[in-house]
């Protein structure tokens, strides 16, 4: 064994000891095919150094100014919900921010936006405070406070139409979502002007996304896969509604309409790309669905977006700028 070992070149014993040493660290960042993948780690490589450092900073010029941080107060029994700020066409970017507001409102419970990139004790958003309590993931927050404030819009179904509410929300929210997440942050190259978010926070959520979806399995799979799956669901969700106004009746709407809605509203409203042109043209029921919640909950939809709030450059600026383009 040692005299076969002896007649192979060194030059070839270095390369197999390297290529173990590169697969056990994570081989597919540097192969040809994953070369936006590896762009994509660079960028969250790059955002998290520059956030991190920045965030240090701050805390030594916290440190050395001698101050006490402000104890911020809140309001009595007025739930507080931590989420992203306001996206350019729908209140927020994130399906699940969305979902819990327009629940609040459906619910008619008090509640008192805080907008920020502020992360939960476990990395998540949304979440909720309601008299110094802290109630993470909106499924969990939503639970929480129908118990709270004794609401549930579940209250009219039946145990086999609660057994299909359950499904249909593992379909939207365990199905749907991924082609919906990794087509905006990882296949359409969000811009900054689109979601509102500061560049180097699309750059770190945009890996981490697609890591999530990697390890979740749904990133394994190509591109027109994912667009596939993402137009089964939508078909389905069509299907499901039918003619009715609602997923179960014409009357009101349940727990798992409000998350059809957040998440649909998303592709149509924010994405631009195959499930747009899907949804658009080919689900009409859900079209419909979409329109009907906003009508009952966003009056105010315009006053929450940014696209209504957003500046026009002055000519003066525009003439200046186009002196530097040249």
């Amino acid at each position: 064994m040692n005299s076969v070992r002896n007649n192979i070149p060194r030059s070839a014993i270095n390369i197999l000891s390297a290529s173990k040493t590169l697969g056990k660290f994570d081989s597919f960042y540097i192969s040809k095919q994953n070369q936006s993948r590896a762009t994509g780690f660079l960028k969250y490589v790059v955002a998290n150094t520059v956030l991190n450092s920045f965030k240090a900073y701050c805390n030594f010029k916290k440190n050395l100014d001698g101050k006490k941080p402000v104890q911020q107060v809140f309001p009595k029994d007025t739930v507080i919900l931590y989420q992203f700020p306001r996206a350019r066409y729908t209140p927020s970017l994130s399906p699940f921010c969305l979902k819990l507001e327009t629940w609040c409102r459906a619910a008619n419970v008090k509640y008192q936006n805080k907008l920020g990139l502020e992360l939960s004790k476990r990395g998540t958003v949304p979440f909720i405070r309601l008299n110094d309590y802290v109630v993470e993931d909106s499924e969990k927050c939503i639970e929480y406070l129908s118990k709270v404030y004794q609401v549930d819009l579940n209250s009219g179904l039946n145990e086999e139409q609660k057994a299909v509410a359950r499904a249909t929300l593992a379909l939207v929210e365990d199905s749907l979502k991924w082609s919906v997440i990794l087509h905006r942050f990882w296949y359409s190259n969000m811009k900054k002007q689109e979601s509102g978010l500061p560049l180097l926070t699309i750059w770190l959520f945009s890996y981490k996304m697609f890591r999530a979806g990697w390890f979740s399995g749904y990133g394994r799979y190509s591109k027109q896969e994912i667009y596939e799956r993402g137009k089964r669901d939508l078909n389905a969700l069509d299907n499901l509604i039918g003619n009715k106004k609602f997923l179960f009746s014409d009357e009101k709407p349940c727990n798992v309409d409000i998350s059809i809605f957040s998440m649909c509203a998303q592709i149509k409203y924010n994405d631009r790309g195959p499930l747009n042109q899907h949804l658009l043209n080919e689900c009409h029921n859900v079209n419909r669905h979409i329109e009907t919640i906003k009508s009952m909950y966003w009056s105010d939809w315009d006053q929450n977006i940014m696209a209504t709030r957003i500046p026009k450059k002055k000519p003066l600026v525009q003439k200046v700028l186009s002196l530097f383009r040249k």
